[in-house]
């Protein structure tokens, strides 16, 4: 019975065959082998052992330049890139010109970039000169004139024709591509929904590959492809500043997207994750952390670390209660936790001294909202689509609210204390169970949209009047309401739009 690939290697590593016996076995089986996967193990195990031999280079070059298999073509490149880069010149300007792979290309570049020759860089300068896409040509314009592109290293010189390659190949599959160019390498790729097509499918497929080599990406968009999984590769990305994968079928992110460490845009909503791993607290230049639409029930303490955090979105999860270390997001502007389960808002919500915009808004089991207080600077505010019965005083400390949506709740009253909200410019209370509006209402005087929509009101008080900065005033579904104060007639000649 032959010996396998590890079985030889085994048998090397313990002194039980000798380097060339096992060399000779390899060569065998990698020459008469028709099992691709005993092959390709074979020409992985000459790479380990890191034979020089020139046997074993007449063995690569013939598999380089005769080899129906792609795979093994780029293996073949790749051990003799780390045995034999001192013979690989010709061989790689050889195969080069006759290669019909991208993967292989990539990989004789790659080798060329290694040569530390003025042959290589001729050549790769050569082929840079002879690139065909304007992008790249703008780019690369003062490099060329200037020779500057002289004082580039060989390996500065392959990833540019890399770059060139890999957008060549998608433009080549898709009718339309979006990228941005700079100095000769991509820094911002729009992927987004080309998977309603095959060779969108199949872009996708490769990706991961294609990912590693396009290292100095700022933005990557790749939302609307139905993607289920996202390769670790992802947190080779280390220049990367903007990454969204909205829309897709995603049940989990990799550990290695918190080796993105210049990140600042992170979207994952509408897709079905079901929590975020705990290294995600590493993103710390994280800005913007969108995780709308998901199915998460839980958050990492480790959320804690970002401390750079403006926006973070949940809104439409399954959470029933926030961690407390959530109340270390000193920087945190905007807070949407809306459509969740939660039961209670935390008292430590009122630590967020940034907090500008809070979300709240279809949690229906939330129907107690009692003395709790909020940061100073809250601007806007959301409570719509909840069970909330009553409001509590301390709202009306809210001196720089400026948007007040109440929407679609069984409240009867308002606090007497609302009419403090000087700063107010929008208040929504339709849907509710509003009888009667109060007088102090004319204290808002900041008011410019009032909504009262579908609610039980028979009147209004003549002192609404008073809201001179009011523009648009919603009165649909009170059938109660039978006359307009003369008031409101005198701002309707003043712009103000009434609708009933």
């Amino acid at each position: 019975m032959e010996a396998t690939p590890n079985q030889i290697y085994f048998e090397f590593k313990n002194k039980k065959l000798e380097k060339t016996a096992a060399l000779n076995q390899l060569i065998a089986l990698v020459s008469n082998s028709e099992d691709v996967s005993i092959r390709i193990a074979s020409l992985d195990i000459i790479e380990k052992i890191g034979s020089t031999d020139d046997k074993i280079f007449n063995l690569l070059e013939n598999l380089l330049v005769s080899d129906d298999n792609e795979k093994i073509r780029n293996l073949a490149i790749k051990v003799i890139k780390n045995n034999f880069i001192e013979k690989a010149f010709k061989l790689m300007k050889w195969a080069y010109q006759h290669e019909s792979s991208v993967f292989c290309l990539i990989s004789i570049l790659s080798t060329l970039g290694k040569i530390n020759d003025y042959r290589s860089k001729s050549f790769l300068i050569d082929k840079i000169e002879k690139i065909d896409i304007y992008q790249f040509n703008k780019s690369l314009d003062n490099l060329i004139k200037n020779k500057d592109i002289q004082n580039l290293t060989n390996e500065k010189l392959s990833e540019i024709i890399i770059n060139y390659i890999i957008i060549k190949q998608f433009k080549e599959r898709i009718a339309e591509i979006d990228y941005q160019v700079e100095n000769g390498v991509v820094t911002a790729l729009d992927l987004s929904g080309i998977s309603n097509t095959l060779s969108g499918w199949n872009i996708l497929r490769d990706l991961p590959e294609y990912i590693e080599l396009l290292k100095y990406l700022r933005k990557l968009d790749l939302k609307i492809n139905n993607i289920a999984k996202i390769s670790k590769v992802i947190g080779t990305l280390s220049f990367l500043t903007y990454l969204d994968l909205s829309n897709n079928n995603l049940k989990n992110i990799p550990l290695s997207m918190g080796s993105l460490n210049s990140l600042e845009y992170l979207f994952l909503k509408y897709n079905k994750l079901t929590d975020i791993p705990k290294s995600i607290g590493n993103l710390h230049k994280l800005k913007i952390l969108d995780l709308r639409h998901n199915r998460i029930t839980t958050l990492p303490d480790e959320l804690n670390n970002l401390s750079l955090l403006e926006i973070l979105d949940l809104h439409g999860n399954r959470l029933k209660k926030l961690p407390k270390s959530l109340q270390g997001l000193k920087s945190l502007k905007k807070l949407e936790l809306g459509l969740n389960n939660l039961q209670i808002i935390p008292e430590w919500i009122k630590h967020l001294n940034s907090l500008k915009t809070l979300g709240l808004g279809g949690n229906k089991f939330l129907n107690e909202f009692t003395s709790l207080s909020f940061s100073n600077s809250l601007t806007e505010l959301n409570l719509y689509d909840n069970n909330l019965k009553e409001l509590p005083e301390e709202l009306g400390s809210l001196k720089s609210l400026k948007t007040l949506i109440l929407r679609n709740n069984n409240l009867s009253y308002l606090p007497e204390s609302f009419k403090n909200l000087k700063s107010l410019k929008k208040l929504d209370i339709s849907w509710n169970n509003l009888t009667t509006l109060p007088d102090w209402i004319s204290s808002l005087s900041s008011l410019e949209e009032l909504n009262l929509w579908g609610n039980y009101l028979k009147s209004l008080p003549p002192s609404i009047g008073n809201l001179s900065s009011l523009k648009i005033l919603n009165l649909n579904f009170n059938n109660f309401i039978r006359k307009i104060p003369n008031s409101l007639k005198d701002l309707e000649k003043k712009g103000l739009k009434i609708y009933k």
